[in-house]
């Protein structure tokens, strides 16, 4: 399965750069127990699309979909300190970057874009997404 190795693609680079931050970030993955902490986080999810097949013989596999990353801030600091977050990931996922894993590339097509920031109980957070493409044969 392809999917598999998309979500580790993409996963392992977000997990990487949110590791260096200072301090890190923490990541909250799709269906892995996680404990919300008092500071700023991300949460992580793979929305795979429908899988075609392209080509005459139907031996092509053309994964896509979205990579949604949120920016979860602690309420009262404003928007900017999540913004600069939600910079440095759209500069982390540029378009028609290459990530390749276990033999699957996987491309950036859409850039890392924010959706319109949603007021929780006791957070802040920017949605944003990318559209990503894989193809096998």
């Amino acid at each position: 399965m392809s999917q598999d190795r998309i979500r580790t693609a993409l996963e392992t680079v977000l997990s990487t750069w949110a590791a260096a931050q200072s301090p890190a970030i923490p990541v909250a993955w799709e269906n892995v127990e996680f404990t919300q902490p008092e500071g700023r986080y991300l949460r992580a999810f793979l929305l795979p699309a429908q899988t075609i097949s392209a080509d005459i013989g139907r031996a092509n596999r053309r994964y896509a979909g979205v990579f949604q990353v949120s920016v979860v801030m602690p309420l009262g600091d404003g928007p900017v300190p999540a913004e600069v977050i939600v910079a440095s990931l759209a500069a982390l996922f540029p378009p028609a970057t290459p990530i390749v894993q276990s033999g699957l590339t996987v491309w950036i097509k859409d850039p890392l874009s924010p959706s319109p920031a949603i007021t929780e109980r006791d957070r802040y957070r920017i949605p944003c997404s990318l559209s990503y493409l894989a193809d096998t044969y």
